[in-house]
């Protein structure tokens, strides 16, 4: 993990959200889910699309439920933090879907997600505020031209 700037505190409560996403995930749980978002934070999530506020992020979490199979996982490693201030982070993280119905309606073994978001505290909590993610593009496929 790389850190520049912030306490542990800081990174720790950063990564509890993810923590929460992970098992809002795998419960199917679109609303919490969405709770760890600003009121008006933004998503692009690996498939498109781009969602403003929890409400948009909970109607597309849903649609997302029946990806998830009996031996799914979320795994994040790899967190990269650079607080630009004391309250606000840029943060990228790598993360690791086990077994899970991919868009193309395939199950996967694995599909490695790449995300960066940005995090903010306000009222003394952590939030996402706004976060990208892609689909890590495979090392064997052919570079596009």
């Amino acid at each position: 993990m790389l850190t520049t700037g912030g306490t542990a505190r800081d990174v720790q409560a950063i990564r509890a959200l993810k923590d929460i996403f992970a098992v809002a995930f795998l419960k199917k749980d679109a609303r919490l889910r969405a709770s760890i978002w600003t009121e008006e934070g933004t998503l692009v999530p690996p498939e498109g699309g781009f969602f403003q506020g929890r409400e948009s992020m909970q109607k597309h979490f849903a649609t997302q439920a029946s990806a998830i199979t009996a031996s799914s996982d979320m795994r994040f490693s790899n967190y990269r933090f650079r607080f630009i201030t004391s309250d606000i982070a840029f943060v990228d993280v790598d993360i690791a879907l086990i077994d899970i119905i991919g868009p193309d309606g395939a199950q996967h073994a694995l599909l490695p997600i790449v995300s960066a978001f940005t995090a903010i505290r306000t009222t003394g909590k952590w939030w996402v505020q706004d976060e990208r993610a892609y689909f890590r593009a495979s090392p064997s496929a052919p570079a596009r031209q």
